[in-house]
């Protein structure tokens, strides 16, 4: 690591271990204590603050690319909370229940609206099972009611 010296015209300059360019000591960060003899750092500020900002932008990519997909046994999990719990003390109880698995309290607010992670057509459905025990109150014939429902609505 080059030291900071003077030049010529007595300026008290250092070089840049990255771009290679000598400029005054203004123009770098100072070091811990005892790291370096002259006590700055050895990339000038311009190049430390490209080699963050750098970092930022690939640690914030990597997050991007973790999104948790929740699985049916959380969503159910959510579902049942609804009633119990406000949305944020669901969302606080979601990660200590699933291993530090963090979910958005808006995550939280819209799987109780039925927003999201809602089965298809979930609520016009009619299980089979409801079928039969609603068919065995008619005084009319099962056939007639079944036939008064439209299949599309009848989930197995």
């Amino acid at each position: 690591m080059p030291a900071a010296y003077y030049d010529e015209n007595g300026n008290r300059v250092k070089q840049c271990t990255k771009c290679k360019k000598v400029q005054p000591v203004e123009e770098y960060y100072k070091h811990k204590e005892g790291v370096t003899a002259d006590g700055l750092q050895p990339r000038c500020r311009h190049c430390t603050l490209a080699k963050y900002r750098d970092q930022n932008q690939r640690r914030a990519k990597k997050r991007k690319q973790k999104t948790h997909k929740l699985t049916n046994k959380q969503v159910a999990w959510i579902k049942e909370q609804k009633g119990k719990f406000s949305i944020r003390e669901t969302a606080k109880e979601f990660s200590n229940k699933f291993f530090a698995i963090k979910i958005n309290p808006s995550t939280v607010q819209r799987i109780f609206a039925g927003k999201i992670h809602t089965d298809a057509g979930e609520d016009n459905t009619i299980s089979i099972y409801d079928l039969l025990a609603g068919a065995s109150d008619l005084t009319g014939s099962v056939e007639d009611y079944v036939e008064s429902l439209d299949p599309k609505k009848v989930k197995f």
